[in-house]
């Protein structure tokens, strides 16, 4: 069985994320299928909604929503602040405030109290459309301390397994040929020295040394001697 490489699951996941938020809007047919999704990141709409389940929204008229409507919504930073909330919430409207031609929600958890502020119109970001159940645990999981260095180091474990050995046999053949090359040029150095002794060992003084090949092709050392007008071939090995 082949295995899921986990760069590939990022990339879908990512891929899809950016089609649900930018692609689907866009499109004719598919923009009632959802416009925005978030993560349920907390139990406050148990059973409604349970953590790790992706939620798509729809864009909405603040107009068309009613009691009973679930809605994200952006919480503004003082209200951040003071009651310790996410940036984005979804809740359920248990009532709607008209004041004069403004707007207002008042939102709850199915499973908490009512919120401690309204929600105006303009932070309204869509109406519940549809869900995908606990689909986004695993990226839950991920924005933690331990989620993202589990990821760092299986990715990097992952990519090292795939291009480690091809890299580590792509050194050894490069020391090999270094290797050899070294060698035969410390053999080729050798022969020299060799031949360089063999022929101080044999040339007397005043004598000339000459490389030159015969008529077969094969090279010989030719020794003249100047004062005795000698010449004495050798062959080299």
């Amino acid at each position: 069985m082949r295995r899921i490489k986990l760069r590939y699951v990022v990339m879908f996941i990512v891929g899809a994320v950016l089609f649900m938020n930018y692609v689907m809007p866009m499109v004719p047919g598919l923009n009632t299928l959802g416009a925005r999704y978030m993560i349920v990141a907390s139990t406050s709409m148990i059973p409604f909604l349970n953590m790790g389940d992706i939620v798509a929204t729809t864009g909405v008229s603040p107009t068309d929503i009613k009691v009973g409507d679930v809605i994200t919504f952006n919480v503004a930073p003082r209200f951040q602040e003071q009651y310790n909330y996410p940036s984005v919430v979804t809740h359920r409207v248990v009532e709607v405030i008209n004041v004069g031609s403004d707007i207002y929600f008042q939102t709850k958890g199915d499973a908490t109290e009512k919120d401690p502020f309204t929600v105006p119109a303009s932070d309204v970001a869509g109406l519940y459309s549809w869900k995908i159940p606990y689909v986004g645990i695993p990226i839950l999981f991920t924005r933690t301390v331990y989620g993202m260095a589990l990821l760092a180091s299986y990715i990097a474990m992952d990519v090292a397994f795939d291009y480690g050995p091809s890299w580590w046999k792509k050194r050894q053949e490069k020391e090999k040929l270094m290797t050899t090359v070294l060698q035969e040029t410390t053999g080729v150095r050798q022969a020299i020295e060799n031949l360089s002794s063999s022929m101080t060992k044999v040339t007397a003084p005043g004598a000339g040394i000459l490389l030159k090949r015969n008529g077969s092709g094969k090279a010989e050392l030719i020794e003249a001697h100047q004062s005795a007008g000698q010449t004495v071939r050798r062959r080299a090995e």
